[in-house]
């Protein structure tokens, strides 16, 4: 008796768990940057948080063992930690923190607790590299400078857009003591210093502007002489070059690029050459998806990498030869990725049921994955979470993915509203992840609907470069088709569909009033839109874009949503303080459409986010009575 009276109350609390709500924003956190020592022993890892109090992000860092026994805090309070990395030696973690005036390098040693902090009163450092023997570290900063330009009287210097800050590279001892500046020539948005292993070198992915009045050069990995601060540039590619990683037999450099080319999408691959930037070849020939985050086995002979594919994340190994093979197939994300010199990898994993875990494996092995920390286990614990369901549909020839989550304890006789997320603009890909925005939304008896449409990364290049001329166009009869194949599986009602989203969802109103409802997060409406009715707008149009074709600058021209503000008809919530939103909004006011305009600040405050995803629960309450 005593035990059937547990199995009731057991249940009975499991079938009492909370809904989501908005508020569930403010504890939601986030892991970051996990790095695992060089021993595979220990992994450092960023927890970001939000404070209600402050309105405020903050993010302290922690220490978990590889087998997920032992976990204490590396650092605690209201104070923005990040970046940590390992010393060569796995016995010292020096990060960069917000504590000490407009930021800190700090360095711990793990076995007596010394710290030191490297403060700087201006120009905060962006991100951090040990040398190989562990005695300095080299570090980003931007170094402002006055803008040149030659033309103008210096009154009225100030109301220029003034041009991208250098961004130069300066070595400190890891001890502390005198910053030597490396680097002085002009490079803007530069990535982290990476040292090759004999500590004579340090690469550097960067965009270089000889004028800042001109356009800035593509992307290219430099090489920086660490006695005399020489630069050679060490990749010629056409296309951006990113995420330098040397052997670590400091013999080849591995690499991200992509070709530039005139269609709009091109897939990144994973490239290999000489450290002198010869014998150049593509490790990723084969695969069709874009590879992210390479690390070198210990052995200098294999890459490994992450690379979307079909809404999961998936780690891949490139040899030497040219092949390349998947090491892990899983149903989950993959955000960040970190591995050791006995092959053990730390990640973290997103799925239907876990957000934001941070997980081990070995990259040579299947399964074995070990779950080290999740940063909301306690709230997910307490909350009804609703279930994701995959669904395909044909759409001009495609085969086209998209979930959707329906809301929990629906009867199958019941028919719910449906919310289709159109997503922002580039697109991004939607998939086996855990969302916390669509659980909300479920939870308020939404079913909420996200569509890999074409020109969505993850499918392949011909896939994602589907959008050339027809954009919006094709991703909007593809999410059509999409809302069609969710009805068919029944339990929505179709009178009751609802759309958010940037600049797909605004130029959707205009050509469909199939929505009751609509929210338009930051509509960047096509900046040609503003000539769409101008007289001449077309070639106007073509001849502002510069490498586009006639009948190219045509069409986006007419697949701008003001073009078509004749057809607006659904009544819309318009989020954002931008010249975009306030131009959409004044046209669904001159066609009597009923409109709102939420002037929110883009702050990048947690309070403004609690506050917008309320707009639109309370928008769509409002229109989400049956009709």
């Amino acid at each position: 008796m005593i035990r059937l009276w547990l199995i009731v109350l057991l249940a009975g609390s499991a079938w009492a768990r909370d809904p989501f709500t908005s508020a569930d924003l403010w504890t939601w956190r986030a892991i970051e940057d996990p790095q695992i020592a060089a021993d595979g022993a220990w992994v450092v890892y960023v927890e970001r948080w939000r404070d209600r109090e402050k309105d405020a992000f903050y993010s302290n860092l922690r220490l978990v063992s590889a087998d997920g026994r032992q976990s204490r805090p590396l650092t605690e309070g209201r104070a923005t930690d990040r970046w940590p990395r390992w010393s060569p030696e796995d016995k010292r973690i020096a990060w960069l923190s917000s504590r000490g005036g407009a930021g800190a390098i700090r360095v711990r040693d793990l076995d007596t607790g010394k710290e030191t902090s490297i403060e700087f009163a201006a120009n905060p450092p962006l991100s951090l590299a040990w040398s190989p023997d562990g005695h300095w570290l080299a570090y980003t900063a931007p170094v402002e400078g006055k803008p040149s330009v030659p033309w103008a009287p210096p009154a009225l210097l100030p109301f220029l857009d003034a041009p991208l800050p250098a961004m130069e590279i300066f070595l400190v001892p890891a001890a502390g003591g005198v910053t030597r500046q490396l680097t002085h020539a002009s490079f803007v948005r530069r990535g982290p210093p990476v040292w090759i292993p004999d500590g004579q070198w340090i690469l550097n992915s960067a965009e270089r502007a000889a004028d800042p009045a001109h356009p800035l050069e593509g992307a290219a990995i430099y090489g920086i002489h660490v006695s005399d601060g020489e630069v050679r540039r060490l990749t010629g590619h056409a296309g951006a070059d990113e995420a330098p990683t040397p052997s670590p037999d400091g013999a080849k450099i591995a690499w991200i690029a992509a070709e530039s080319k005139p269609p709009a999408y091109a897939i990144k691959k994973l490239w290999s050459m000489g450290v002198d930037g010869k014998r150049v070849k593509v490790l990723t020939g084969s695969l069709d998806r874009d590879a992210a985050d390479p690390q070198w086995s210990s052995d200098s002979r294999t890459v490994y990498f992450l690379a979307d594919d079909r809404g999961a994340t998936h780690v891949y190994a490139a040899r030497n030869d040219g092949t390349v093979r998947q090491a892990t197939n899983r149903e989950e994300r993959l955000r960040w990725f970190s591995l050791a010199d006995n092959g053990r990898a730390v990640s973290v994993r997103s799925n239907a049921t876990a957000a934001d875990e941070l997980v081990t494996f070995a990259v040579d092995l299947p399964g074995g994955v070990i779950p080290l920390a999740s940063a909301n286990q306690k709230l997910l614990a307490t909350r009804e979470i609703a279930a994701r369901e995959e669904i395909h549909f044909p759409s001009a020839g495609n085969n086209i993915q998209a979930w959707l989550v329906k809301p929990p304890r629906t009867g199958s006789a019941a028919a719910v509203p449906m919310l289709v997320e159109a997503g922002e603009t580039p697109h991004a890909m939607c998939g086996a992840e855990f969302s916390l925005r669509a659980q909300i939304f479920a939870a308020r008896g939404f079913a909420v609907l996200c569509v890999n449409t074409r020109g969505t990364p993850g499918y392949g290049e011909v896939f994602g470069n589907l959008l050339r001329t027809r954009f919006p166009g094709d991703d909007f009869d593809d999410l059509m088709r999409g809302v069609d194949a969710a009805i068919a599986k029944g339990g929505i009602d179709h009178k009751r569909v609802f759309l958010t989203g940037g600049l797909l969802a605004a130029w959707a109103i205009g050509h469909t009033d199939r929505f009751a409802a609509a929210t338009l997060r930051r509509p960047i409406s096509d900046w040609t839109s503003a000539i769409a009715l101008a007289p001449d707008g077309y070639r106007r149009a073509s001849a502002w874009m510069g490498a586009l074709p006639w009948e190219d600058a045509k069409q986006y021209v007419e697949h701008s949503p003001l073009f078509f503000a004749q057809n607006f008809k659904t009544p819309a919530l318009l989020v954002g303080d931008d010249p975009q939103a306030r131009e959409l909004y004044f046209a669904l006011k001159a066609r009597a459409v009923e409109c709102a305009l939420l002037r929110l600040p883009e702050d990048g405050k947690p309070g403004t986010e609690v506050l917008e995803l309320e707009s639109e629960i309370g928008w769509f309450e409002r229109w989400r009575k049956p009709i």
